[in-house]
């Protein structure tokens, strides 16, 4: 069977998978995501390597933030400084002389739910990546929207209170940043453990839950009357809490009590494929850009 060779960097960790033509992750492995595009294509050796000795690769399809051009250049700002300064889907064809592909992260999330979840079927709707910042994907009349100036989908850049940006105050990563000094993690404090100490009474940890779900809800209910789209899907590591999905709910509840004006309450949804979106999109891109229409549903 031939198989992708996809990445997807974050701003925290970076993922490689290969990905099959049915969408399925045969084999998956993350490093912390590197500072530098030499340490990076380290990396990408040592693991395309060892899994071409066992299995066909026929190309390379990556997954990154920022705003990606169809040339493999990457546009705008991100977490991670490298990919701005290299093109990395020129530097990898050379490389390894496969045939290499390159979008936008969310892009990639909202496009392996079409694919194969929870946007499959639907002709519009939008999807949010929660991560280090805030991401996400606009599908319309079944067709990706990039917009104008590749910044399609950039729901992060959405101011929220203040001049605060959507990405400032909602993103996993600021969930945790507002807890830096707080007991009992200090700088250790994750998603989960957010989650956790909240259930056991930590009044922060709690005031920092309830300020990202706020964040989030506000942001969706933006959404619904901006595109009206069929759902609206949630993607990203934090998705995982058991509770998350609940909670979201029941803040988008206080935000539409809070405005009866409006009627359409958002079809909410979190993303299928979880934190593995990305990888799996990538893969999606890389059919479709060369041809490859042996992907199935």
């Amino acid at each position: 069977m031939k198989h992708l060779f996809a990445i997807d960097i974050g701003g925290t960790f970076t993922k490689f998978a290969l990905v099959t033509s049915h969408a399925d992750i045969v084999l998956k492995e993350e490093v912390p995501t590197p500072v530098s595009v030499e340490e990076f294509s380290v990396h990408v050796d040592q693991v395309l390597g060892r899994w071409q000795r066992d299995h066909h690769i026929e190309g390379i399809a990556i997954s990154s933030p920022g705003s990606v051009t169809d040339a493999g250049f990457v546009l705008g700002h991100s977490a991670v400084n490298f990919i701005h300064v290299v093109n990395l889907r020129a530097l990898f064809h050379e490389r390894y002389g496969l045939p290499v592909t390159m979008e936008n992260d969310a892009n990639c999330a909202a496009l392996a739910e079409q694919w194969s979840g929870a946007g499959a079927g639907c002709d519009t709707f939008a999807c949010i990546v929660c991560g280090t910042g805030i991401g996400g994907g606009i599908v319309i009349n079944g067709r990706l929207h990039k917009g104008a100036n590749l910044h399609g989908g950039e729901f992060g850049y959405s101011l929220m209170e203040g001049y605060e940006t959507w990405s400032e105050r909602g993103s996993s990563f600021a969930l945790t940043k507002r807890l830096k000094d707080e007991p009992p993690h200090g700088a250790a404090w994750t998603g989960s453990r957010v989650f956790e100490e909240a259930e056991k009474g930590h009044a922060a940890a709690e005031k920092s839950l309830n300020q990202f779900f706020h964040t989030m809800a506000v942001g969706i209910f933006n959404l619904q009357y901006m595109l009206d789209p069929e759902k609206i899907l949630v993607g990203g590591g934090i998705t995982r809490q058991p509770s998350f999905l609940q909670r979201l709910q029941t803040e988008l509840d206080r935000v539409m009590t809070a405005k009866p004006i409006a009627k359409v309450k958002p079809t909410v949804e979190v993303c299928t494929h979880l934190d593995q979106a990305q990888l799996i999109g990538a893969a999606y891109v890389w059919r479709k850009t060369y041809g490859k229409e042996d992907v199935h549903v």
